[in-house]
């Protein structure tokens, strides 16, 4: 009876070992299935630039993993600027720089992909201004051309000066009047063109007469300075008028509205340089007086003293006002006029 039982009970027990090792063995293909890999960059650049002067578009390039969501900053100037993938795992970005962006060779620029809760973060290695336009730039001779200023009637508390000079790119432009204020920067507001404001204050003393106003410019080691080409008041002498410079802007007229492209036509004296910064000034809800410069440029007039330029506004605000400031040189002669347009 015992050995009966013992018998019946081997035969039940090895069929189910034996069936042990074929359902321990793994698949190793189903779980190579469940694996996915995480999102990678495998390229982020830039196409180089000449410089890094207002309206220069620069494009900006990164291959990746495919179908994910592609973002990019510029320094503390701009973030969450999208990439487009134009094609499988290659986007593409474009980015116009404005008049307010300070944005060097050593702004750091830093792409996000990102695909569900898993993403991947690349810096920009790669110059944005061409090696060997870099080293032109150093090796240029730092100058100034001229350093002028916008005349008054007398320094009483309120009134404004404003300081221009011209002279190398990219450099620090300061001014100090003396007796009064020093080191006062002046901001780059088109390529090698620097300006300073200074609203003059109920304390500040200055003289009748002879004020010296000295800018300087420096870059890396180097520093050069100049003298104001100038008296800051107007002479009231009738031998000043002689000297002025005729400008008169022909269209459109003051006050205009305006939508779209704007063209300005203007007269001054013959071959003169008429250089141009129109500035815009929004009245929003809560906010007073938001400026923004859109547009500079310098233009030269023909043999019969004709001159004329175009800009498109870029904020279609209605009652946008835009002011355009207008400043004629010839020689030592100069003269200035302001156009107002508002936003239709």
């Amino acid at each position: 009876m015992n050995k009966f039982l013992l018998a019946t009970l081997a035969l039940s027990v090895f069929p189910v070992l034996g069936g042990v090792p074929n359902r321990a063995v793994a698949n190793p293909s189903y779980t190579i299935a469940q694996t996915t890999s995480a999102p990678q960059i495998s390229s982020f650049s830039v196409e180089s630039v000449d410089d890094l002067s207002p309206g220069r578009e620069l494009v900006f390039s990164l291959e990746g993993t495919p179908k994910s969501k592609v973002t990019m900053s510029i320094g503390t100037v701009a973030s969450n600027i999208p990439m487009r993938e134009v094609r499988s795992g290659y986007y593409e970005a474009r980015y116009t720089i404005r008049s307010q962006d300070r944005i060097t060779d050593q702004t750091a620029i830093q792409a996000n992909l990102q695909q569900g809760n898993r993403g991947a973060t690349a810096r920009l290695q790669e110059p944005l201004i061409a090696r060997e336009n870099t080293q032109d730039s150093t090796n240029r001779a730092l100058s100034i051309e001229q350093f002028t200023a916008k005349t008054v009637d007398n320094f009483e508390p309120g009134t404004e000066l404003v300081f221009m000079l011209d002279g190398t790119p990219k450099a620090n432009a300061t001014y100090s009047i003396d007796g009064v204020t020093y080191d006062q920067p002046m901001r780059e507001v088109s390529e090698g063109r620097y300006e300073g404001r200074y609203v003059i204050r109920r304390q500040d003393a200055f003289p009748s007469s002879g004020v010296q106003v000295t800018a300087s410019l420096e870059k890396g080691e180097r520093t050069v300075r100049a003298r104001l080409d100038r008296d800051l008041v107007a002479s009231n002498s009738s031998s000043s008028s002689s000297t002025e410079l005729p400008l008169e802007i022909v269209s459109p007229n003051n006050n205009s509205e305006i939508n779209g492209t704007v063209e300005v036509v203007g007269k001054s004296a013959p071959n003169s340089t008429v250089t141009i910064n129109v500035t815009a000034q929004n009245n929003l809800v809560g906010v007073v007086g938001v400026n923004r410069n859109v547009f500079s440029k310098t233009v030269q007039a023909d043999g019969q003293g004709n001159f004329s330029f175009s800009f498109k506004p870029s904020n279609i605000l209605p009652g946008t006002r835009y002011e355009i400031s207008l400043n004629a040189t010839k020689g030592t002669q100069t003269n200035e006029e302001t156009l107002v347009l508002v936003q239709r």
